[in-house]
């Protein structure tokens, strides 16, 4: 099966061990990511076997590393596994809260990531992803 979705904005970033759930700055790209992936999983069950990602992140110059976006895409499906961030999502869909797992359990199902940053003009940032399992 597959499922593919477009999110405008630039994707979550995962930087170290500090939680990206309650920065200000990625909170915002959090609820995109995960409204977005709520929408195309529709009534589809949690993926659980091998998936295979593939991320397009469509974005001017070099505001940040892939590396950190791919962490965050990855982690930004699952749930927060804490219950305390919440509030700061209280505005968007119950199923797209930090508290549910959207795409799969565990990101540990991931056996293939392909990712590419594609150059384009200021002030059109958005992303891709496709979800193969």
């Amino acid at each position: 099966m597959k499922i593919e979705f477009t999110v405008r904005n630039l994707p979550p970033k995962k930087d170290g061990a500090n939680s990206m759930w309650g920065k200000p700055s990625e909170i915002p790209k959090l609820k995109a990511l995960r409204i977005a992936a709520v929408e195309a999983m529709g009534n589809l069950p949690l993926i659980n076997s091998d998936i295979s990602l593939t991320i397009k992140i469509y974005a001017h110059g070099r505001k940040g590393d892939l590396d950190n976006f791919i962490t965050g895409i990855c982690d930004g499906l699952m749930s927060a596994r804490v219950d305390r961030f919440e509030d700061l999502y209280s505005d968007i869909l119950p199923d797209a809260r930090p508290k549910n797992d959207i795409c799969y359990r565990d990101d540990v199902l991931i056996t293939q990531i392909t990712a590419q940053r594609i150059e384009i003009n200021a002030g059109s940032e958005y992303y891709t992803i496709e979800i193969v399992w």
